[in-house]
């Protein structure tokens, strides 16, 4: 049985420069991110969007894969390509059961990792070297940079955001602290798939560790630990706030 017809987004443009796999995954991504795809509607055939584009099959495909690993569109087999309903449903389904049964104690855990990275930012604003002032900020560019060109790749996002933190106690000189806080991210590291996806946390986030790191900079001790204090607030917020069915609280 044929396809229907899916409309083309106005905004597409032929692909004519090098690279047109990134060029037809940015454009695909850019048309959902305006709602010219809405979600849980379809992308057009792999035909008109060769067509559209002006590449290969390949392009295309290797386009909606990438695009697909990153959790923003769902591929059926015989039917195409569908925009997400939610990106935090991509990722909130396998971390369900686990906060059900350790709420309590992720709740526990992140006290004592906000303790730790607090205590991390107030030494690395005195210890801090001109080396290390590079790497910190270098860091934090690096999740800024993944934010603006790739939004969806939570996964990616949440690495570098686990980058970002680690990167604080490393400054202080010491190993004890690092090694702490790299088992305490780890294990926050699949609601940071979920926190991500929620609707203007990246960019809150590119906020918040920028005044991280400016504090620190700066040498200001009290303040590099209220900037921490206050971005690791929203997390505490949401975990306790989150409802088991996926509803988040506001």
């Amino acid at each position: 049985m044929a396809r229907p017809s899916v409309p083309v987004a106005d905004s597409f443009t032929s692909v004519r420069r090098v690279g047109p796999t990134q060029q037809v995954r940015e454009q695909l991504v850019a048309a959902i991110q305006s709602g010219e795809y809405a979600p849980g509607s379809a992308l057009p055939s792999e035909r008109v969007l060769c067509e559209t584009f002006g590449v290969s099959r390949v392009s295309v495909r290797e386009a909606i894969a990438g695009l697909e690993s990153t959790g923003l569109i769902r591929v059926e087999h015989g039917r195409g390509a569908f925009v997400r309903e939610s990106a935090t449903n991509a990722y909130i389904g396998p971390f369900v059961k686990y906060l059900e049964m350790h709420r309590d104690q992720l709740i526990d855990l992140l006290k004592v990792r906000g303790a730790l990275d607090e205590l991390a930012a107030v030494e690395a604003s005195s210890a801090i070297t001109a080396k290390g002032r590079r790497e910190l900020q270098k860091a934090a560019d690096a999740f800024k940079d993944c934010v603006e060109v790739e939004p969806h790749d939570f996964k990616r996002l949440a690495d570098l955001d686990i980058a970002f933190h680690l990167t604080i106690p490393s400054l202080t000189g010491g190993d004890l602290l690092t090694q702490l806080l790299g088992e305490l991210n780890g294990i926050f590291r699949e609601s940071r798939l979920i926190t991500l996806a929620r609707p203007g946390q990246l960019e809150q986030s590119v906020t918040e560790h920028q005044a991280i790191v400016d504090a620190i900079l700066a040498g200001d001790a009290d303040g590099a630990r209220r900037a921490v204090a206050i971005h690791l607030e929203g997390v505490r917020t949401w975990l306790v706030g989150l409802s088991v069915g996926g509803d988040q609280a506001k």
